[in-house]
């Protein structure tokens, strides 16, 4: 039996040195321990960037063998990995948001894990690792917990994440503020196609606990009102 899950590798495809190859099946030799040992990834794609940054490759891969989880995320160690395909990041960020629903379709508010996708859904959390997530537009979301991690499709959505290191992803039109050493990522439309704006708090000018939104260039600017 095998678990479907998502990786993040460094630009050259690398993860903690080892190189891996779109297609390729590899095997661990010797005991699988979660944090330890074995091949890793997660099985919800948002927790990839507990571990790796915004700007990283990611992958769909299969896990079999022997496997050990991570008692505090998605996170799962396996004897065997299978490197599926390659997937981009609004990939990614769309199939966490599904697998967030998908977990709790019915939530609304107040849940360590939580998702809507309804028009002007209002989701909040203040666990630490809070994730949340909704589809509908003009949605908002609000996590004060560290490490939380907030993601909304919908358009004129607002997310803010007060907590440190957390991060918000976000679809066109959106107000979006993150915390110390937070990162968000905005989609917009250049004239021709999709494109997403990341930025880091603390870089480029991204002060925390500010409203960003993203202009037609993909410019970062302070979402006034």
């Amino acid at each position: 039996m095998s678990v479907r899950a998502y990786k993040a590798f460094d630009k050259t495809m690398q993860c903690r040195g080892f190189q891996f190859e779109v297609g390729q099946t590899y095997e661990h030799d010797g005991k699988v321990v979660a944090c330890e040992s074995g091949f890793h990834a997660c099985e919800n794609p948002f927790d990839v960037w507990s571990y790796y940054p915004l700007d990283s490759r990611y992958a769909v891969v299969d896990l079999s063998g022997e496997v050990s989880r991570h008692g505090s995320d998605s996170k799962i160690a396996a004897a065997r990995i299978t490197i599926s395909a390659e997937i981009s990041l609004p990939q990614i960020i769309s199939d966490g948001i599904s697998h967030l629903i998908g977990l709790c379709e019915n939530a609304f508010a107040l849940k360590p894990d939580a998702a809507a996708s309804g028009y002007r859904s209002q989701l909040a959390a203040s666990g630490d690792g809070s994730q949340l997530a909704a589809s509908g537009n003009d949605s908002q979301l609000a996590a004060s917990g560290y490490r939380s991690q907030l993601a909304a499709s919908g358009y004129g959505s607002k997310l803010a994440a007060s907590g440190n290191d957390s991060v918000c992803m976000a679809g066109c039109g959106a107000a979006v503020r993150a915390g110390e050493g937070g990162a968000i990522a905005i989609t917009y439309h250049d004239g021709t196609r999709y494109r997403i704006a990341v930025a880091y708090v603390g870089e480029g000018g991204i002060e925390p606990h500010v409203d960003y939104r993203v202009t037609d260039s993909g410019e970062f600017i302070k979402a006034l009102g």
